[in-house]
């Protein structure tokens, strides 16, 4: 199993200072997600003091985008990595994608982000070659007579297209067009076992594909922390975001914690903010995440060895201060770094 992580930081000479640790330390990926930011810029400066880490979106917010203009970015992107990067693409609310950031989100995630891949594939095929293009959806119509070919020769002949799932439906639809899958914390050993591998493995099979087709990618909030108390109360905040979004219901009941589920809202409504971390359960925690003393870290991860490609080690920000979000990480690379 390989590790990866989220480029931390806020500044540009963070970016590129942890980009360079992680690349010495052996971590196979560094991706950058979506909120109030650009996924794609804080990775293109990495570019210059990065030699074989690859790079992604983690993710893009598909339907916030012009699927033609982020395939040319992605594109950009890996021809000035040396054929390091990935797209990872994205689906959020509907009511977020179209009020918040503008964009074109009709309700209907699989078929829509289906289609979005659809054209991106296209997209390169045409961007290389040149010559007619013309795709006719429910989604997405592009129609050009002589779509121009790129000046520049691309390092290889498509970018990887990683897909974030969580659910079963959007597994499969990973499973079935994607070069990869994108976990979220919530990926412990029962849900990949029980929802998302199958879920992959019905994709592949509808798609003819094989396993060695595809990388699932899980994460996990990992805090080596001596003190199991502090450990303990990192870790639930950083669950706190997962419980109030609402969409991860299934896969909290599936584990048995729906009342748990239930008594963590009732604190977050009351205004008790960040007290309603003290409603999870350590078990809930040791379902979820790695956290405790480097041996127990490690055995919680190597539990998820068996069933995933590689896995995202991520320190939670919930709570803490840019300083101890170092240490947390500082603990991780030593304890799960091999130098090259």
């Amino acid at each position: 199993m390989h590790y990866a992580a989220f480029l931390p930081g806020s500044q540009p000479a963070e970016w590129t200072a942890w980009a360079s640790r992680y690349e010495t330390a052996g971590f196979s990926s560094l991706w950058q997600g979506e909120l109030m930011n650009s996924s794609l810029i804080p990775l293109a400066a990495l570019l210059p003091s990065t030699r074989r880490i690859d790079l992604g979106t983690g993710v893009a917010l598909a339907f916030t985008h012009s699927p033609v203009m982020l395939t040319f970015a992605a594109m950009d992107m890996d021809l000035a990595s040396g054929g390091r990067f990935r797209l990872g693409l994205g689906v959020a609310h509907p009511n977020r994608n179209n009020h918040w950031y503008a964009g074109r989100d009709a309700g209907r995630p699989i078929a829509q982000l289906r289609e979005y891949v659809e054209v991106s594939r296209l997209v390169m095929e045409k961007a290389q070659v040149g010559g007619e293009l013309e795709y006719e959806g429910e989604f997405y119509r592009l129609r050009a007579r002589n779509f121009f070919a790129r000046p520049t020769r691309q390092p290889r002949p498509r970018v990887p297209i990683y897909l974030a799932a969580v659910q079963r439906q959007m597994a499969r639809l990973a499973g079935e067009v994607a070069d990869g899958l994108i976990g979220n914390p919530l990926f412990s050993v029962q849900h990949v076992r029980d929802v998302v591998a199958p879920a992959v493995a019905e994709g592949l099979a509808r798609a003819n594909r094989s396993r060695a087709d595809l990388e699932l990618m899980g994460q996990c909030f990992t805090v080596i922390e001596e003190d199991p108390d502090t450990a303990y109360e990192v870790a639930a905040r950083a669950l706190l975001f997962s419980i109030w979004a609402r969409i991860y219901d299934p896969v909290f009941s599936a584990h048995g914690f729906e009342d748990v589920v239930s008594r963590v809202r009732d604190a977050q409504k009351s205004g008790a903010g960040l007290d309603a971390a003290r409603v999870v359960p350590r078990e809930m925690v040791d379902a979820f995440c790695a956290v405790g003393a480097r041996d127990r870290v490690c055995e919680a991860i190597d539990a998820r060895r068996e069933h995933l490609d590689t896995l995202i080690l991520t320190v939670p920000s919930t709570g803490l201060s840019p300083d101890d979000q170092a240490r947390y990480r500082e603990r991780i690379l030593e304890t799960f770094g091999s130098p090259q």
